[in-house]
């Protein structure tokens, strides 16, 4: 938890959406969400060519059909980025969305990117992907972060409770 992976694909989202050389739109999907769409209306995910056009159709047909169709059809022309966000909080699904990820998503041509936290990931099951890890943030990153969160006064109480009080673990 709070290592960056939910923000990092905040940032994807943003480059890929600024980058006029970028042919692929992202389509960022909480695991979470989609775990809960899968358990409240299995028989659309059973007739969908995959899971997240069948969370899309759920998302978006009802509400906003032009944006559901331009987002299918950047799925089928594979000019999609399938942002998947917490491979590891999908519950009692977790099993199939991962496999559905491997076995569907991944061999449809799909570009993927997936997060979870390290003690999520089955490493055999996702043998065929790269991995990376997010490295931790310095203390300046850190008090940075903090003061644009909570402005300059309660970040330098909060830090100084952190630095006094807190337990630091191997890495500091």
């Amino acid at each position: 938890p709070a290592s960056g992976k939910t923000t990092l694909l905040s940032q994807v989202v943003t480059l890929a959406l600024q980058d006029e050389r970028t042919e692929l739109v992202p389509i960022l999907v909480k695991v979470q969400v989609l775990q809960q769409r899968l358990l409240e209306a299995p028989d659309a995910f059973a007739v969908a060519w995959n899971y997240i056009d069948a969370f899309l159709r759920l998302e978006h047909e009802a509400s906003c059909p032009a944006l559901y169709r331009m987002l299918r059809q950047a799925m089928m022309a594979r000019r999609a980025l399938l942002l998947l966000d917490g491979l590891d909080e999908a519950g009692a699904k977790r099993d199939d969305i991962e496999r559905h990820v491997v076995e569907v998503l991944a061999p449809q041509g799909h570009v993927l990117l997936c997060t979870s936290r390290p003690a999520g990931v089955v490493e055999a099951r996702f043998a065929a992907f790269r991995r990376l890890a997010l490295a931790p943030l310095s203390d300046a990153q850190q008090e940075r972060a903090l003061e644009q969160r909570l402005g300059a006064q309660r970040a330098a109480a909060l830090l100084t409770y952190v630095r006094d009080v807190m337990p630091r673990d191997d890495m500091g």
